[in-house]
C-alpha cells in the first residue's frame, strides 16, 4: 500500500469517524494513512499482519480460503472498519483474506506500538468490541445466507453489496472472475451462468461491455429478500 503524507487528513479523518475520542495524542500521531489499489491484498489468511487498520474511505472484501483450495465469500466491509483488531488481541495469524474492492483509504498504527498501551485504554477497548460484536452479528446473518438461500439469492445479494453508491454498476466480470465468483458464493460457474441468463431474460440486469448494470433495483432486492454481504 502507498502512504499518503498528509497528516491533516490524517486528523480529519480520525474526527469524521470518531477516533480523536479513543485514541490518545501519542496514538494518533502514530496513525498512518495508506492508500489500497483495487484488488490489493489488506492482510492474507495464515498471515500475522502488522498494523492495525481502520477502513475511512472505500470498500473491502473478506474472504476465506477452504480446504480444497476454493474460496467463500463472508462479507463486504464499508467505513468505519476494523482489520486486524482480533490478531491485535490473540496474536495469532489471519483466519481470513482482506481485499481492496476498489481504490480504498485506510488508517493504519503498527501493532508494536498498540500492544503496549490499548489494554490500558478502556475507550478503545470499548471502540474495538463494538465493533466485534458487528462482525459476530453479520456473520451469524451470512452464514445463513451462504447455506440456506438459493444461489439467485446470494448473487443478488452480491451485486448489491458490490454496486458503488449512486451507481447500477457493478465490477467487471470475465469468465476468469465468474469462475471465481461462482466458488466464493458455494455453487458452479453453469449454475451462476444460468443465473445471470434468468436475470437478463426477465430484463432486472443486462451485460453491457464484460460489465452487469442493474436494470430494475427494486426486483433485485427482492431476490436478494434483505439479505446483504456486509
Amino acid at each position: 500500500m502507498r502512504e499518503i503524507m498528509d497528516f491533516e487528513r490524517v486528523r480529519q479523518f480520525a474526527r469524521e469517524h470518531g477516533l480523536d475520542q479513543v485514541l490518545d495524542e501519542p496514538a494518533l500521531a502514530e496513525l498512518r494513512l495508506l492508500e489500497a489499489s483495487k484488488g490489493e491484498m489488506i492482510c492474507a489468511k495464515g498471515e500475522r499482519p502488522e498494523r492495525f487498520y481502520i477502513l475511512v474511505e472505500g470498500k473491502l472484501k473478506i474472504y476465506t480460503t477452504l480446504p480444497n483450495g476454493k474460496s467463500l465469500l463472508l462479507r463486504f466491509s464499508t467505513p468505519p472498519a476494523l482489520v486486524g483488531d482480533l490478531e491485535l488481541v490473540n496474536g495469532k495469524e489471519a483466519k481470513n483474506t482482506v481485499e481492496s474492492v476498489n481504490k480504498s483509504l485506510l488508517l493504519g498504527v503498527s501493532y508494536r506500538f498498540l500492544q503496549n498501551t490499548y489494554t490500558e485504554n478502556p475507550k478503545f477497548l470499548h471502540f474495538m468490541l463494538s465493533h466485534v460484536t458487528h462482525k459476530l452479528y453479520t456473520f451469524s446473518n451470512l452464514s445463513s445466507l451462504n447455506l440456506l438461500y438459493p444461489v439467485e439469492s446470494r448473487f443478488a445479494s452480491y451485486l448489491l453489496s458490490t454496486m458503488e453508491q449512486g451507481e447500477q454498476v457493478t465490477e467487471e466480470i470475465q469468465t476468469s472472475k465468474l469462475t471465481e465468483l461462482a466458488d466464493m458464493l458455494g455453487t458452479s460457474y453453469r449454475h451462476l451462468n444460468r443465473v445471470i441468463h434468468d436475470l437478463c431474460d426477465r430484463q432486472i440486469i443486462r451485460k453491457e461491455q464484460r460489465k452487469i448494470v442493474i436494470c430494475n433495483l427494486g426486483e433485485l432486492r427482492q431476490i436478494a429478500g434483505g439479505n446483504m454481504y456486509e
